[in-house]
C-alpha cells in the first residue's frame, strides 16, 4: 500500500511540475504594421480620444496602454485570458497608434 501511495504521489508531483497552465498574453509576433498618411492616423487617433496629443511614440504608447487596460478588465469579468495582437499604424515607418482588432471568442 505504501508503494502505491508513493507511486501515486510521485506521479502527481511530476504532473504538477511538467504541465504548464495555458497562458494568454499579448502576442507581439502576430503584430501587423500598416503605413498610413498623417491625416488618416490623426482621424483614427481622434476616435480614440487622443485629440490633443501629437502623433508619434506617445500616441502609440497611450493607445497600447488604454487597450491593454481594457483587455485586463474584460478578462477579469469573463474570468479568462485572451490572446491578442496589435495592428500598428505607422507614419514614415514610425508606429503612431496601436489597434487591438476585435476577435470573436468561442468557448
Amino acid at each position: 500500500m505504501k508503494k502505491l501511495g508513493l507511486v501515486m504521489m510521485t506521479f502527481l508531483i511530476g504532473t504538477l511540475l511538467t504541465i504548464k497552465p495555458a497562458e494568454a498574453a499579448y502576442l507581439s509576433e502576430y503584430d501587423k504594421y500598416v503605413e498610413v498618411s498623417y491625416e488618416e492616423a490623426r482621424k483614427i487617433a481622434d476616435l480614440f480620444g487622443l485629440q490633443d496629443i501629437s502623433l508619434g511614440e506617445e500616441t502609440a504608447r497611450l493607445s497600447f496602454e488604454m487597450q491593454e487596460s481594457l483587455i485586463a478588465k474584460v478578462e477579469k469579468i469573463l474570468n479568462t485570458e485572451i490572446d491578442h495582437y496589435y495592428i500598428w499604424l505607422t507614419v514614415n515607418g514610425e508606429p503612431v497608434l496601436g489597434i487591438d482588432p476585435p476577435v470573436a471568442l468561442y468557448n
